[in-house]
């Protein structure tokens, strides 16, 4: 499709078994990759411990709609000039909607070696290949003040950290879904072609 999607209180239950737990553990300086932490000599037991109340608090997430996950995925014909990319209004490629300016590497390389652009990747502007630029947002968060409001209220610090590291699993989990769907949509994926750690 050519245009905008957009996601509105997406279900937070096909999000969970995409969640990556290993960077939610470094939110309260665990160190260890998910799920051999929780067996971990030094912090095993309290990676195991801050896992279960991660895991209830999911679920409370998901029975009561503390919060919505919202998102928006567009695409649109694309072709590069020079390091911008022009993104048109529709396919006919006459009337560009926006430019985006990007900003080529700046190091000093090595003889033959090019400092690279964002739009080194999109088909130049007078070629014959029509390319294509996708766009997305996603939040898991939206409405999350009311029950981080709540917490702060009965200074109850450890729930609003909880509730923040796991919005932003969420919200990770919910790019990664979007990712999937959009490489299925354009034919770059098939379905169960990749593991959820594979896109991690």
């Amino acid at each position: 499709f050519i245009g905008n999607k957009i996601f509105e209180n997406y279900d937070f239950d096909n999000l969970r078994q995409r969640i990556d737990w290993t960077p939610f553990f470094r939110t309260w300086e665990l160190s260890g990759k998910f799920p051999k932490i929780l067996d971990d000599n030094v912090v095993g037991e309290t990676a195991q411990s801050l896992f279960e109340d991660a895991k209830k608090m999911l679920d409370e997430i998901i029975k009561n709609k503390w919060m919505e996950a919202r998102a928006i995925i567009g695409f649109y014909p694309a072709n590069s000039q020079d390091d911008d990319i022009l993104v048109y209004t529709d396919e006919k490629r006459t009337d560009v909607r926006l430019t985006l300016s990007f900003l080529r590497q700046q190091m000093k390389r090595e003889s033959g070696k090019a400092n690279l652009c964002l739009s080194d990747f999109v088909a130049p502007s007078g070629s014959s290949y029509d390319d294509y630029i996708g766009f997305f947002i996603v939040t898991s968060g939206f409405k999350i003040e009311n029950k981080i409001k709540e917490f702060k209220d009965n200074n109850d610090d450890y729930n609003e950290i909880l509730l923040k590291a796991l919005a932003d699993r969420l919200a990770e989990a919910f790019a990664e879904k979007m990712h999937s769907e959009v490489r299925q949509a354009w034919g770059y994926e098939f379905p169960g072609q990749l593991s959820n750690q594979d896109y991690i």
